[in-house]
């Protein structure tokens, strides 16, 4: 028995970010070039922006090439977790995978998030009127893995 799941991204998302990025970035070398030229009233405040503008240009720019921008695919088999994206896949063993959890918010909302922790990768997938393949999920899951108040000598 396996269960997969196919997180898509929109392309527009990555877009926007990069051109916002860019246009913060541009508006920092224009406003590095007039500080340096002395026409800013204030250099140390004008300084201070233009330092926290740029961080998050360059911040916007790197969060449109992370692994979560593009669509993830989970594949939850009897071998473990295989989760596929834009820069490779990775396979983990139900021995790999430290917790499981199912975030419900309200009974009433739309959503249902699944949280899994394997290694020093933490995956939030979220399923969108999808609670039924969420709780199989999960119940999949935790069926399998390693708990730690678990008796190992049974």
């Amino acid at each position: 028995m396996s269960y997969t799941y196919k997180v898509p991204k929109r392309k527009a998302n990555r877009i926007s970010y990069r051109i916002w990025g860019s246009i913060f970035m541009i508006f920092v070398i224009l406003q590095v070039i007039l500080l340096v030229k002395g026409y800013a009233k204030h250099p140390m405040v004008t300084g201070i922006f233009i330092m926290f503008l740029g961080w998050y240009g360059i911040y916007l720019i790197r969060s449109s090439f992370r692994k979560q921008a593009f669509d993830i695919t989970y594949r939850f088999d009897e071998e473990g977790l295989k989760v596929t994206h834009h820069y490779g896949e990775k396979q983990y063993t139900f021995d790999d995978i430290e917790f499981v959890t199912m975030v419900i918010a309200d009974e009433n909302m739309i959503f249902y998030i699944l949280n899994v922790k394997a290694g020093k990768d933490v995956y939030i997938i979220p399923f969108t009127n999808k609670k039924e393949l969420c709780e199989k999920i999960y119940e999949f899951v935790n069926s399998r893995i390693k708990h730690p108040d678990e008796d190992d000598s049974q």
